[in-house]
């Protein structure tokens, strides 16, 4: 893989973990990643973080580039950036999406509709169980399933995935050649060696840091179009995942469980609140607007989609940062409820969006075409 000059900029500055949304404001500022290499150079300062100017100033030499970019040539890494074709298009509509993602394996599970399992690193039997199965017939379906293999559900799920021949993608906390934890080793090297794939937007070596995972579960939510919460407390993981998963308009589906029991206190509370209850994949797919019969093993992701109209452009950019009733899309679009309702009816017809409960409209996953 040949990397373009400002390519290679970036990789500069994510050698430094320097987060998405520094970056982005950095490029807003000053136009480009070569010019942020030319004015480290001049002694303009990007951060004040003294281990990331550390290693700013440790790869800021063509020498240190070339050597980087060759070592992840070796190792096999696959490093896709926001402008290429095969950059995860639902992961470029978030709000601050990584602006360089490793990946070991089979890159091309990222081009595959995805829908995330998550929850407590410390199941019991029937959260493993339900883990195991959702992976397993979400990849039957035609599925990715996105995971952060951790142990727990997050491993089950992977595990369910693997049994049904995957894909299956995992979001790591630390580089992709880290693996983490240790002891899921095995899951690590049947997903690089092509069962799935493992990415991050960390750097090669990063270790696992506490604050890299609630940080990465924007990822495992931004590339999917929605989220399954099996077992887990309110203050968890998985909760966080839930929370990012709203915040950037994916679906969340819940798995009930027992009453009184600690993991079922998470996806409790999102029912509650309005999160899809669900037993099976079954419930998942007809809660997309899915046959249960679906094979959508071929397709591929045109999100978000274009639309043949202005009208209709305005009304599937503001539907996918978020569902919304008739007045929200008047405020949001500009136009009056008239013109929309003309250009809405013609939309669901053609299976761009669907009207749910409450006449709350939604883009349709059928948009996703073989």
């Amino acid at each position: 893989m040949r990397f373009t000059e400002e390519q290679r900029c970036l990789l500069w500055l994510s050698a430094a973990e320097i987060t998405a949304d520094r970056v982005q404001r950095l490029l807003a500022e000053r136009g480009s990643a070569a010019a942020l290499w030319a004015d480290f150079a001049a002694g303009k300062p990007l951060t004040a973080n003294a281990e990331a100017l550390r290693m700013l100033t440790r790869y800021h030499s063509a020498i240190a580039m070339d050597t980087l970019c060759e070592r992840i040539q070796k190792k096999g890494v696959t490093v896709l950036f926001q402008e290429d074709s095969a950059y995860p298009p639902l992961l470029n509509c978030i709000d601050d999406p990584p602006y360089v993602l490793y990946a070991m394996g089979d890159a091309q599970a990222l081009s595959r509709p995805a829908i995330a399992v998550v929850g407590t690193r410390y199941p019991s039997g029937y959260g493993r169980n339900m883990a195991r199965s959702l992976g397993y017939g979400l990849c039957q379906a035609g599925f990715c399933v996105v995971s952060g293999m951790a142990r727990g559900i997050d491993g089950c799920a992977h595990e369910g995935a693997i049994d049904a021949q995957g894909p299956t993608v995992a979001v790591l906390g630390s580089g992709v050649n880290v693996p983490y934890p240790i002891e899921n080793i095995g899951m690590y090297r049947k997903l690089t060696d092509g069962m799935g794939a493992v990415i991050s937007e960390y750097p090669l070596d990063a270790t696992p840091q506490t604050y890299h995972f609630p940080h990465r579960n924007r990822l495992i939510s931004g590339l999917c179009h929605g989220v399954v919460f099996v077992e887990g407390r309110i203050k968890s993981g998985g909760m966080i995942t839930v929370n990012t998963a709203l915040n950037q308009g994916r679906e969340v589906f819940a798995v009930p469980g027992s009453v009184g029991q600690s993991g079922a206190e998470g996806p409790h509370t999102i029912i509650r609140d309005g999160a899809r209850l669900i037993t099976s994949v079954e419930d998942i797919l007809l809660d997309l607007g899915l046959s249960p019969v679906t094979d959508i093993t071929q397709a591929k992701p045109e999100l978000p989609p274009l639309g043949e109209t202005p009208v209709q452009q305005a009304v599937l950019k503001a539907l996918f940062q978020e569902s919304m009733g008739m007045d929200a899309l008047c405020k949001q679009t500009g136009y009056t409820a008239d013109v929309l309702m003309a250009e809405l009816s013609i939309m669901e017809i053609t299976g761009q969006i669907r009207k749910d409960s409450g006449n709350v409209f939604a883009i349709a996953l059928r948009t996703l075409r073989p």
